[in-house]
């Protein structure tokens, strides 16, 4: 049987990709040693030699197989130590701040947030009225759209990827309790972290690519339905003890949950070259269906349906969700 040398070192590439977060996932190497796997850079440049030396060799294959594994090891070194600082250049300019903006939602309300090439702070308190502040690159102050029953955020620069150039945005929202919310995050190269206590959601949707996303929902007040599309990055969400549904897709990347004591768990996985420790935290499997035991009399159930495509799906992380 011939194999094909693209779809060997694409293989090769994947495995290396998941190798990484899988090993930092069973405890076998620590996640904060492998996040500077970017420092492999140089192999790059000696593989590339490597392949133009062998090209017409019996070893012409070794260049692009040692191109392969080295990507794979930086990007899953990446993935599993926190990839926020790759993607984002901070370049030249300094960071100045931009005018505080304010404003009152009615009974209900959404909102959608795009950072690129940043940090997001979004926390909550009492009362109607929702705050926004922090810095930017002062050419590209945020565009920020609102009304009663709506917020839209965004970095002020467009066309260019991930800000590039720019200086890093700091962001920093403070949400209403009192309306029904239907929030909406894209993270692009950068970091956010969410601390929804009292919020009520109707819904929460994010994005993250190559990005790193941290989502405190423990003491929301409730949560209608939870979607995260997790594009080379990684997103710990601590869970509500209020009944609730999701869908999780990780492609390249780590998904890890906390679910409270005596919260019912009903998992449905999907994908391929992923990994999960459900088995180790007492789920039961049946299928593609893993249960929390005696998910039957459990009162608060919270349903979640993951897709990881050279990705991990990690329940109780050993490191916590906060």
């Amino acid at each position: 049987m011939r194999i094909e040398r693209r779809f060997f070192e694409w293989g090769i590439f994947f495995i290396a990709l998941g190798a990484i977060p899988m090993a930092v996932q069973l405890g076998w190497l620590d996640r904060a040693a492998v996040g500077g796997a970017w420092r492999l850079w140089p192999v790059f440049l000696i593989a590339a030699g490597l392949g133009i030396i062998l090209a017409r060799g019996p070893l012409h294959f070794v260049g692009g197989l040692l191109t392969a594994i080295t990507f794979g090891l930086i990007l899953g070194g990446a993935l599993a130590g926190g990839i926020s600082a790759m993607g984002c250049a901070s370049g030249g300019s300094s960071a100045t701040a931009f005018p505080t903006s304010t404003g009152t939602f009615g009974s209900s309300a959404s909102v959608d947030l795009t950072i690129d090439c940043g940090t997001a702070t979004l926390t909550t308190a009492a009362g109607p009225g929702w705050t926004f502040s922090g810095s930017g690159d002062a050419e590209w102050r945020p565009a920020v759209n609102s009304s009663a029953d709506s917020l839209s955020i965004a970095n002020g620069r467009g066309g260019d990827l991930f800000n590039f150039g720019a200086a890093r945005s700091d962001w920093h929202l403070q949400l209403p309790t009192n309306p029904n919310l239907d929030l909406s995050l894209t993270m692009n190269a950068g970091t956010a972290r969410l601390d929804l206590g009292g919020a009520r959601l109707t819904g929460l949707s994010l994005t993250g690519n190559a990005g790193s996303v941290r989502i405190d929902l423990s003491k929301t007040t409730s949560v209608g339905s939870f979607d995260a599309t997790i594009n080379a990055g990684d997103v710990l969400v601590a869970l509500p003890s209020t009944t609730m549904s999701g869908s999780v897709t990780v492609n390249a990347g780590h998904f890890g949950f906390c679910a409270p004591a005596g919260v019912g768990l009903r998992i449905q996985t999907g994908g391929a070259l992923s990994g999960n420790n459900f088995g180790e935290q007492g789920l039961i499997q049946d299928g593609n269906t893993w249960t929390s035991p005696g998910l039957a009399t459990s009162g608060v159930v919270i349903d979640l349906q993951t897709t990881a495509n050279a990705g991990s799906v990690e329940l109780n992380p050993g490191g916590g969700c906060q």
